[in-house]
């Protein structure tokens, strides 16, 4: 699957669920365009904004003036006072200098292309589950970033805007392991991604490895057998369960 064809994909997806933005006629010319080209009429002009809002998950209001609050009519739409607007021109700008050369050349494909909801996929902020439970937890701790997750599964599950799969959590835990400090929210984050993907062996693996760094040698072979129930198979947990047998072996 090209670049585009995903890109087009997921713009289809994310417009099932889009709330219809009012209508443009032809004869409504639109007025201060930088970056689109001057004889761009009133529809084409509504079709591109309709993508855009829909990338970003966000209506009219996000980059366009509106006077009075709630009422679509009282938009100014050639202002330029709401600051995302430029900030929208700005990405426009850059994305449509990577489709002209750097991405077919990068992809060898000559009509590999990306758009606003490539990145965006429905998020204003399109930063992946890690990183957003990553800063959470250390601003707020591992309660708060729990919380986080629950809420961001509740509302964007199924979207594509971010990975629930147990990849994500794992990546988090696994780099709050890294540091001492943060072994205890490194392991409640481990529990909830066992608790989530139950079905899931790697969960089932960073948990005992977690664990086998606060010393807890019985609780981190139990995990490993939990995962080996799941997969019999699998590399990891195989190679833990050797390696804590034979450190208990030689003690």
């Amino acid at each position: 699957m090209t670049i585009r064809t995903t890109a087009r994909a997921a713009a289809l997806a994310l417009s099932l669920a889009a709330v219809a933005l009012p209508a443009f006629a032809d004869e409504d010319a639109p007025k201060n365009l930088k970056v689109l080209p001057k004889g761009t009429g009133g529809r084409e002009v509504h079709e591109i904004m309709n993508e855009w809002s829909q990338s970003l998950g966000v209506r009219c209001d996000f980059c366009h003036e509106m006077k009075t609050p709630g009422d679509f009519r009282s938009i100014d739409w050639a202002s330029d006072k709401v600051g995302h607007k430029e900030v929208a021109r700005r990405m426009y700008t850059m994305m449509g200098g990577l489709n002209a050369t750097a991405l077919p050349k990068a992809a060898g494909e000559p009509d590999a292309a990306v758009s606003c909801v490539t990145c965006h996929r429905g998020l204003t902020n399109p930063a992946t589950l890690d990183k957003v439970l990553l800063q959470v937890t250390r601003e707020k701790g591992a309660d708060a970033a729990i919380g986080k997750y629950r809420e961001l599964r509740e509302r964007y599950y199924g979207s594509g805007s971010y990975d629930f799969s147990p990849r994500a959590l794992q990546k988090v835990a696994l780099t709050l392991a890294d540091d001492k400090a943060t072994l205890d929210a490194s392991l409640a984050i481990a529990k909830l991604n066992v608790e989530q993907n139950p079905t899931a062996a790697s969960a089932q693996v960073v948990v005992a490895q977690v664990l086998d760094l606060k010393g807890d040698r019985a609780g981190a072979m139990a995990a490993v057998d939990a995962a080996l129930k799941i997969d019999p198979k699998d590399r990891q947990a195989t190679r833990l369960k050797q390696q804590f047998t034979q450190q208990t072996i030689s003690k």
